[in-house]
């Protein structure tokens, strides 16, 4: 019966899946079920988590096992919605470029510019939204902010408050509702690339 409701429940795509960020388990992204539980067509290296378990290798190529692994996720188990975060951003760009399977992406705080990949400099990826939290010292605003100007994806800022400013890490209770917070203008996202790159 479980793996019927397991096989009805990917046929039907209704599970999140996710990508996660540097020195992470898939199941601290507490993404569910998918994470919790490794898929049943075993086509992509599971390891013993439902979604890819990353190394941490930083200025990786298309070819390294991280990548191959994702866009055999992506491909294969073809989640309707990924939540990228951080390093698993980075990840998510790559192979989302090469993937047939195309879902709906909330970037987390998107360390996409932080070198983790290599060749991901002009990222086309559109079918999502971004994700930041302003006082996110990890991985700066203007990372997020430029990688709405080039996609043409939302970007969301969450401030808090400030006796609890929304960091790199705590951004994450966000993942699920990306449109409760403020959408930066087009302006707001010029103005700060213009000024992190002067």
């Amino acid at each position: 019966m479980k793996l019927l409701l397991e096989n009805w429940r990917r046929f039907l795509n209704e599970d999140d899946a996710a990508f996660h960020g540097f020195k992470m388990k898939p199941t601290q992204m507490r993404v569910s079920p998918q994470c919790d539980i490794p898929p049943n067509d075993n086509q992509w290296e599971a390891g013993e988590e439902g979604c890819p378990q990353f190394t941490n290798d930083r200025g990786i190529g298309f070819e390294h096992e991280d990548i191959v692994e994702a866009t055999e996720f992506l491909d294969n188990v073809k989640p309707d919605h990924l939540i990228a975060y951080s390093r698993g951003g980075a990840v998510a760009l790559a192979a989302l470029s090469i993937a047939s399977h195309q879902p709906r992406v909330t970037f987390v705080a998107p360390a996409w510019r932080r070198g983790w990949v290599n060749g991901i400099e002009n990222p086309t990826y559109s079918n999502g939204v971004i994700i930041h939290g302003t006082a996110d010292r990890s991985v700066p605003l203007w990372h997020s902010a430029d990688l709405s100007l080039k996609t043409g994806m939302p970007l969301y800022v969450f401030e808090g408050t400030p006796q609890k400013p929304v960091k790199h890490v705590n951004i994450l209770k966000y993942k699920e509702n990306p449109e409760s917070g403020r959408e930066l203008t087009q302006e707001e996202k010029e103005a700060l690339v213009n000024e992190a790159l002067t």
